[in-house]
């Protein structure tokens, strides 16, 4: 498995709003595109319009992920509904590949290869001390790599 490079870390936040403000206009940060509560789901139970994650753009291939503070116990994960760091997300060349990998070499499989809503394919695993990792395989299709 070669690991090309760090594609995003993830902050849930408690006032979304205010951390985009200071990743933007204090860091210089970036807004490349959102997910709306309906991206995630047509049946939310929140407005539809209402923004899930925003993605802003740290350098040409690496973002932020901010996450909704209303996104608590997502998919029951352990913490997800603390406020900080959430996970690590990995580019990878082939994400069954990467998956092969690390079933060969014992490391946890949270979650089988999947293509996300943003059209970029994911897994996860976490480390020996439980702290979530994302592997991401992007598509010609991704927004990441297209924009919304």
């Amino acid at each position: 498995m070669k690991i090309k490079e760090i594609g995003h870390v993830a902050f849930r936040c408690r006032d979304v709003k205010a951390s985009e403000r200071f990743y933007s206009d204090i860091l210089g940060f970036k807004r490349a595109f959102s997910l709306t509560y309906s991206d995630q789901s047509p049946d939310t139970q929140f407005p539809k319009d209402r923004e899930w994650i925003v993605y802003l753009k740290v350098s040409e291939s690496m973002y932020l992920e901010l996450f909704d503070r209303e996104n608590a116990n997502k998919d029951g994960a352990a913490d997800w509904d603390s406020f900080g760091y959430q996970h690590l997300a990995l580019i990878v060349d082939d994400i069954h590949q990467a998956r092969e990998h690390l079933f060969k070499n014992g490391a946890p499989i949270d979650d089988e290869p999947k293509l996300g809503v943003d059209n970029t394919w994911q897994m996860w695993s976490h480390d020996p001390d439980g702290n979530k990792i994302e592997f991401m395989q992007y598509t010609d299709k991704s927004y990441q790599v297209v924009g919304r």
